[in-house]
């Protein structure tokens, strides 16, 4: 397929869900599909569609109307109850047309015979999903900062722009690791005063007694070791941002001080009776919950309240299912380019990209970063794609990874030795990577399982 040319749709930001038990079918459209820049995962059965779409929102699915456990029309009220504003297709066979346009009034969007042309589909779904536009223009706006494309991160950053236009306060709230920090540059970047100083400080890090200085400055003189004065980080961000991490952790009785300078827009250096006037746009994060801590009288109400202008809410890795595979892939791509290996760099296939889809992500982003960053010096050279064997050692030994389904499908047509390694897998994603636990479900010895892992 001759990407270049400007007669193919662009598929940049739509995400799909192919539903089909012939592999043929599968393998044909997730290439063409992908080849036009759309993220596609693809599934055999009903039951794994549902499965799937615990985790996945895809913007649209393609089901085969007639599938061996069942019919592509029993989807599509499960879909739609996770994804409202998705889009919902079947394919059909030449015989079954009739079916299929009365599955129009089912809420199915409209249906496609066998063969499925790619480019007519492309289209379709780039006239069926103007949403997605916006979505481009979202991420493009973001990409010096943010790499994202789950519908679920896209909704959360989906007023990004227009805060970052404001310059009231920001509350930034998410799990550790799920980039707060890099929103809270996205947002200064983006705002008016992006000519201006960027200021962070992370309140966990700072003792009590030297938060004062630190936020606030000090005279020549004001304390023992004072040789010369101090701006604290409100004056040296004047005409910028301050970005005040983990505000959460902020000492209770502090907290009354910060809310005056915020009220005030003036600071007062330890030692100095002068007030100083400031003008700083102020980006708080956290990752606690702070209406608990206003009801445990950790944190004070009137500060949330003058912080909580404008709100983001970052989801955690484990609900950005999609965005686990963008990120393992630029992660890993970026490591071995800081390695200064030569391209072609390996890739991840898909049961690797299944596997990092399946763990939970504690430690979020930041998590996926460390992992990629090892991976990436474990490597041979001689590696060109990176299956489950080399991501399973690296995971917590106290993990384990379930498998989404009850089962495990093999492709019809699939040789002995593709079974045996689909087989393989399985075993070990479901051990968590133990090869003891994972041979003894197979039903073979420790030796043989890692002979056979060897000769792959």
């Amino acid at each position: 397929m001759n990407e270049s040319s400007h007669n193919f749709p662009n598929l940049t930001g739509i995400s799909l869900l192919l539903v089909d038990d012939d592999p043929a079918i599968i393998r044909s459209l997730s290439r063409a599909l992908q080849g036009l820049k759309a993220t596609v995962r693809s599934v055999g059965s009903i039951r794994e569609a549902k499965q799937t779409l615990e985790t996945y929102r895809p913007d649209a699915v393609l089901s085969d109307l007639q599938l061996k456990d069942g019919q592509g029309l029993d989807l599509v009220a499960n879909y739609q109850s996770h994804c409202p504003t998705g889009v919902f297709y079947l394919i059909t066979g030449y015989g079954s047309v009739e079916n299929a346009v009365e599955s129009i009034k089912l809420g199915v969007k409209d249906y496609f015979q066998k063969p499925v042309d790619p480019i007519m589909l492309a289209q379709r779904l780039v006239d069926d999903l103007p949403s997605h536009e916006d979505k481009d223009s979202l991420q493009e706006q973001l990409s010096h900062y943010l790499i994202f494309q789950d519908p679920v991160m896209v909704l959360a950053l989906s007023e990004l722009p227009q805060i970052a236009a404001s310059l009231h306060p920001v509350l930034v709230q998410g799990e550790t690791g799920t980039g707060k920090e890099l929103v809270a540059r996205a947002i200064h970047g983006l705002s008016p005063v992006a000519e201006g100083p960027f200021v962070a400080i992370n309140c966990a890090a700072i003792p009590e007694s030297l938060l004062e200085d630190e936020l606030f400055g000090h005279e020549k003189g004001a304390f023992t070791g004072a040789h010369k004065l101090r701006q604290g980080r409100f004056e040296q961000a004047h005409g910028g941002t301050l970005f005040l991490d983990e505000i959460g952790e902020m000492p209770l009785t502090f907290q009354v001080r910060l809310l005056r300078v915020l009220e005030d827009s003036i600071v007062q250096r330890v030692g100095s009776e002068a007030p100083v006037s400031i003008n700083v746009r102020v980006i708080a994060a956290t990752h606690r919950n702070l209406e608990e801590a206003v009801s445990s009288g950790l944190f004070r109400q009137d500060l949330l309240y003058r912080l909580n202008i404008l709100p983001i809410n970052l989801p955690p890795l484990q609900n950005r299912p999609a965005d686990v595979h963008l990120l393992a892939s630029h992660f890993l791509q970026r490591s071995l380019q800081d390695m200064q290996r030569i391209p072609p760099w390996p890739i991840l296939d898909q049961d690797s990209l299944e596997l990092l889809a399946a763990y939970q992500w504690p430690g979020n982003v930041r998590e996926l970063r460390n992992l990629m960053t090892r991976l990436a010096i474990r490597l041979p050279t001689e590696v060109k794609k990176v299956d489950p064997q080399w991501i399973l050692g690296l995971l917590p030994q106290e993990t384990k990874v379930t498998n989404s389904s009850q089962g495990i499908f093999i492709p019809t047509g699939s040789t002995l030795a593709e079974a045996e390694q689909i087989q393989i897998d399985a075993a070990l994603m479901n051990s968590g990577g133990n090869r003891v636990e994972a041979a003894k479900a197979l039903g073979i010895g420790e030796r043989t399982l890692r002979r056979k892992l060897n000769n792959r």
